[in-house]
């Protein structure tokens, strides 16, 4: 945890609001542009020397040249899409209040968006050491109005698959394509060169008509130029950002059905501070996606479906299908530091963890090949490593799967060597620190193979805890066929 140079109250009395001004979109055969302006106001009365700041937030979306789409039925989308997108720039100084000038937020509406901003923002306030509580947070203010008009437009039974470039939303195109490729449309925000490979190869399939769907997310650089200057800076709840632009994206382009690639283990928090459950997944997770799709549905289109095809599994049950499409192994980066260069950068969580939770599925050789190192001999990892596993340490603030999953996977892990003659020695560095450390240094300890493949994580499939009655019972078999 770390203080910033400007400290939270410092800046909530140099900044005295935050104001969404303006929307304005400009629409052709070809593209749908959306941009939103807002400003960060001084507050001249405590600090004459400070200045408003102001921001354009830009969105570019592939236009629908088929669809015949009043403006009245992308009006909610598009607000509330700017609603969501102001986290980005207002946390940078978390002003007392929140006025909307480009329309109306009812009483649900403004503690609605209230929670999603405070619990996203629950690693950034851990990391900046702020202690406030939801009520005292922010206000929205707004002047009276009318709600955005709800849209009519005729959904298909199509599916919007956004792709990340990671195992799991791979997973979900794999289990899926048998069935459904006529019905499939890729969706990447940004997308970076491990979704284009993977878009790349299921444009060509031969038997499937799987097209994709690109949009351009554009943040002001001055945001940039502010959290170089000790502007407070922190993780924001992208999912929640993306769900928005996924719902914009549906409607534009007729898909009822948003399938995200979320797992049972993003409900599970980091740390708890000062009461506070603070979860990096919080976007990713069960509670997000009910509060989500209840809005969605109340406010914008009563028939779109959202929610996570993947939710009944967890991280290492997707390892262990992920491991039965080698064809991947060369397309997929799970690594956010190394997303830009194509790498895997093996020096943060989400390296270790895609490494742990898909070894024991995949020959050793294989992975090093995929990853460029065998990662279980980098002590530089030794921190990271024991953050994985340990309970009474902080989780790392990634993307990666629970306690339980990782420890189950490294027990996985030590079969790929003989158990029964290997010297404990002789295993890897970072196998040799789990043996000594969490099998009190007796490898005789482990668990049988046949004991670990029939754990709960790895057998159940959880039918209680989703959304799936949501959707045709189709798409849930593509889970269970693969999950027997």
């Amino acid at each position: 945890m770390s203080v910033n140079t400007k400290t939270f109250s410092n800046l909530r009395a140099q900044y005295s609001s935050f104001s969404f001004d303006e929307i304005k979109v400009v629409e052709s055969d070809n593209i749908f542009y959306v941009s939103y302006f807002y400003t960060l106001h001084a507050n001249k009365k405590n600090d004459e020397t400070v200045e408003d700041i102001n921001f354009t937030h830009s969105l570019v979306f592939p236009n629908n040249k088929n669809a015949n789409v009043r403006k009245d039925d992308l009006s909610a989308a598009i607000f509330y899409l700017g609603v969501i997108e102001i986290v980005n720039y207002w946390k940078i100084a978390c002003p007392k209040v929140i006025e909307i000038k480009t329309g109306f937020l009812d009483d649900f509406q403004k503690e609605w968006f209230k929670n999603i901003f405070y619990n996203g923002l629950g690693e950034f306030m851990y990391i900046n050491n702020i202690v406030v509580s939801e009520e005292d947070f922010f206000e929205f203010r707004c002047s009276e109005g009318e709600l955005s008009p709800v849209s009519s437009i005729e959904l298909s039974e199509d599916i919007l698959l956004p792709i990340g470039g990671g195992k799991d939303s791979i997973v979900s195109y794999e289990l899926l394509k048998p069935k459904f490729s006529k019905n499939i449309t890729l969706f990447a925000v940004n997308a970076i060169k491990a979704t284009e490979r993977l878009f790349t190869r299921a444009e060509a399939d031969l038997d499937s008509s799987i097209s994709s769907i690109k949009i351009k997310r554009i943040l002001d650089e001055k945001i940039v130029q502010c959290n170089a200057s000790g502007f407070l800076n922190g993780h924001v709840p992208f999912s929640a950002l993306l769900g928005f632009a996924t719902v914009f994206t549906s409607l534009l382009h007729n898909k009822k059905y948003i399938l995200l690639s979320n797992e049972s283990s993003a409900n599970e928090e980091n740390v708890i501070f000062e009461g506070l459950k603070v979860n990096h997944q919080f976007s990713k997770s069960l509670e997000f996606e009910n509060n989500f799709r209840t809005f969605i549905q109340k406010y914008i289109h009563a028939d779109l479906e959202y929610l996570s095809f993947l939710r009944p599994l967890s991280e290492i049950q997707i390892g262990k299908i992920f491991a039965r499409f080698p064809e991947n192994f060369s397309i997929f980066k799970s690594c956010n530091a190394g997303s830009k260069k194509d790498i895997w950068c093996n020096a943060c969580p989400k390296c270790l963890f895609a490494y742990i939770v898909l070894f024991p599925f995949v020959k050793k050789e294989n992975m090093i090949a995929a990853f460029g190192q065998d990662l279980f001999e980098n002590t530089a990892l030794l921190k990271t490593f024991h953050e994985l596993i340990d309970e009474t340490q902080v989780k790392p603030f990634e993307c990666v799967g629970t306690y339980s999953e990782v420890n189950l996977a490294l027990q996985m892990s030590l079969y790929q060597y003989d158990v029964d003659t290997v010297a404990i020695e002789d295993l890897p560095i970072l196998l040799q620190e789990y043996v000594n450390v969490y099998l009190n240094g007796d490898i005789t300890n482990l668990k049988s193979l046949n004991d670990l493949e029939n754990s709960e994580a790895l057998q159940k499939v959880d039918l209680e805890n989703n959304n799936l009655d949501k959707i045709p019972g189709k798409f849930l078999d593509a889970i269970l066929s693969v999950c027997k």
